[in-house]
């Protein structure tokens, strides 16, 4: 991603410019080097309140790696170096309150980029659940329906709500959908029937199935349905898509995170997105639909 500095996934606080802003004056310190770059995603973790903050008179929120068919949203920021140093002062990295941690998280067109973010210190957390103030969690919620973004996994948190699944959705595009070969997976997997939907990319036709490409100008159409069972149903597609993790290298499809559009408006589902760098050798399908390649 162009442009200089460090890319920053915030999830907590730092979702409301007042709070950051008047915490960095109170400090006498600059705060114009946080730029917002986009809503996004942090996919395999969970957002927890197990820190108790001074500052806050209650529960901070963190975020812990939990595995297949967890995320939390925030926004990515990009700081200077500057600012590096006075957000590394806010999340008490000198204390050992919180410290940095490379991530990769999600942007709304399916892309991954890396950046870095703020998790409690092993030393800092509490085995158990610490009820975090009405004043703070209400500042997080206002940042995340600011960029239109679910509450749903801070209100599990707050609920201390396990396991927490805040993406019930999952769009396909190819063989998954109504009347194709692997239908009846879908039919098993979902509560009802998958709705028409559109989300942006190309599709490449690589015969018996299609392949997205994130990032890419176009628009794609499929369909959109309501899972049942999340971790199951994830555990059965990422079979089926041959996703091995993040971190794998073999995966044939990558499971990701997209905004779709609906007759009944926007959305957030999980998708797949081809994982090979051969997409050259393939014909793009020109009409985003694999009904009618």
């Amino acid at each position: 991603m162009e442009g200089d500095g460090t890319l920053y996934f915030g999830y907590g606080s730092n979702l409301d410019w007042g709070d950051w802003k008047s915490w960095c004056e109170k400090k006498n310190l600059r705060y114009d080097g946080l730029v917002e770059i986009s809503p996004c995603w942090l996919p395999n973790y969970s957002l927890k309140f197990h820190y108790f903050s001074d500052g806050r008179k209650g529960g901070a929120a963190d975020v812990v790696e939990t595995g297949r068919g967890h995320a939390v949203p925030g926004v990515l920021f990009r700081m200077n170096d500057v600012t590096l140093e006075v957000m590394d002062q806010k999340e008490g990295t000198d204390v050992e309150a919180y410290e940095r941690r490379d991530v990769k998280v999600i942007l709304p067109n399916g892309t991954f980029v890396e950046a870095m973010t703020y998790c409690v210190t092993q030393n800092s957390r509490e085995g158990r659940f610490i009820q975090p103030t009405d004043a703070y969690t209400n500042l997080i919620q206002q940042g995340l329906e600011k960029r239109k973004l679910p509450i749903a996994e801070l209100k599990n948190a707050i609920e201390n709500f396990t396991p927490s699944y805040p993406i019930e959705k999952i769009f396909v595009y190819g063989t998954l959908m109504h009347g194709e070969v692997r239908s009846s997976t879908m039919m098993e997997c979902s509560n009802g029937e998958g709705k028409p939907a559109t989300t942006t990319g190309s599709l490449l036709n690589l015969g018996d199935y299609p392949g997205m490409i994130a990032g890419k100008e176009g628009v794609i159409q499929g369909e959109v349905y309501q899972i049942d069972q999340v971790y199951l149903t994830l555990q059965t597609l990422d079979s089926i898509e041959g996703f091995y993790g993040y971190d794998s290298i073999h995966s044939l499809y990558t499971r990701t995170i997209v905004r779709v559009d609906t007759e009944q408006g926007s959305e957030w589902a999980w998708t797949y997105v081809y994982n090979k760098e051969d997409e050259r050798e393939y014909e793009v399908i020109e009409s985003g639909n694999w009904l009618k390649r």
